[in-house]
């Protein structure tokens, strides 16, 4: 349970509080009130579902507070009374249920690292070490060849050895080809980079796009169910377009009554329908709640806490103490 908001009530001699409890609440403190009449003693009292009990009793100068842990739930008709000559202040909260909800995600390392490496941000060290090895083995081949070389022409004296590979080309070509090579590999670059990032946007554009649909669709979902402060859950099933059910009007109904379990208890889907007059304590008070503001033609879930139902008692055998009623129904007939 958690604290919602604040409640209490002065408790005036000669006078009797009473109310239905709508909404849970506790009581967590009794004091006496600023005014003192008298040294007497003062008892606070209250009576629930007929019996009467003492809470407490305060005295000026001795006994002027005392703390309480009382908890009242709907459906419950309270009576609050003094007796002495001295006002009692009363004060606690109201309660009502938590709901919990938890969301994850997390990220492969693996696959980071491939996208890296595909897109040139990770290098492989033993791959670079290799690379550098087999260069360093080329030069040495290359430097030996030609030391080899200038030994044979100084000892045969024969012409010049021949240029390279690399000397055939002449520095004027050389030249020309770097700016005409590094020019095309930039626009390569370039394509590739603007690429990846058309892409990119592409993929950002679907993730807004979804995400929007999956707001949408909850949003839609969610004005379609009602939670009320009692517990109470209506859901539209589907509205009506017919006229609209108000208080004291006499309406037709179709219905079928479940326990949680899915177990059905009572159902009228065929012959006459069933008849009462809306918000005149006709039917059980969760039925006033939920038919309230139906059209005809109209159908709606009802998911209906004890306290709004049977109660503690239940209704044996069907129906079992502190039972939460679902029920299915629909509006025909409005008189």
């Amino acid at each position: 349970m958690s604290v919602q908001g604040f409640w209490g009530l002065q408790v005036v001699p000669k006078k009797t509080y009473t109310q239905v409890v709508a909404a849970p609440f506790r009581v967590t403190m009794a004091s006496l009130g600023e005014d003192l009449s008298g040294k007497g003693r003062t008892s606070l009292c209250v009576k629930v579902d007929k019996k009467d009990f003492v809470l407490c009793s305060l005295t000026p100068e001795k006994a002027e507070q005392q703390r309480l842990d009382i908890t009242f739930v709907e459906g419950e008709e309270v009576t609050f009374t003094v007796k002495g000559n001295n006002t009692i202040h009363l004060t606690g909260n109201y309660v009502f249920d938590d709901e919990e909800d938890e969301e994850g995600g997390g990220a492969d390392l693996a696959s980071l690292e491939a996208l890296l490496k595909q897109q040139g941000g990770l290098v492989d060290d033993e791959a670079e070490e290799d690379s550098e090895e087999e260069e360093e083995e080329d030069e040495d081949e290359e430097e030996e060849e030609e030391e080899e070389e200038e030994e044979e022409s100084e000892d045969d004296e024969e012409p010049p050895v021949q240029p390279t590979k690399k000397d055939k080309k002449r520095p004027a070509e050389t030249e020309q080809e770097k700016p005409a090579k590094k020019a095309k590999s930039e626009e390569t670059q370039k394509k590739q980079q603007e690429q990846q990032k058309k892409q990119e946007q592409q993929k950002k554009q679907q993730e807004q796009q979804k995400k929007q649909q999956e707001q949408q669709k909850k949003k839609q979902e969610e004005s379609k169910i009602k939670k009320l402060p009692n517990g109470m859950i209506i859901e539209e099933v589907k509205i009506g377009d017919g006229e609209q059910a108000k208080s004291g009007k006499k309406i037709g109904m179709r219905y079928i009554g479940k326990l949680t379990s899915g177990k059905v208890f009572d159902k009228n889907t065929a012959g006459k329908p069933f008849f009462f007059n809306l918000g005149r304590g006709e039917v059980i008070k969760g039925w006033d709640i939920g038919v309230n503001g139906m059209k005809v033609g109209g159908e709606r879930k009802l998911t209906i806490p004890a306290p709004l139902a049977y109660g503690k008692r239940g209704a044996p055998p069907d129906i079992p103490r502190n039972a939460t009623l679902v029920f299915d129904v629909k509006l025909v007939a409005l008189k």
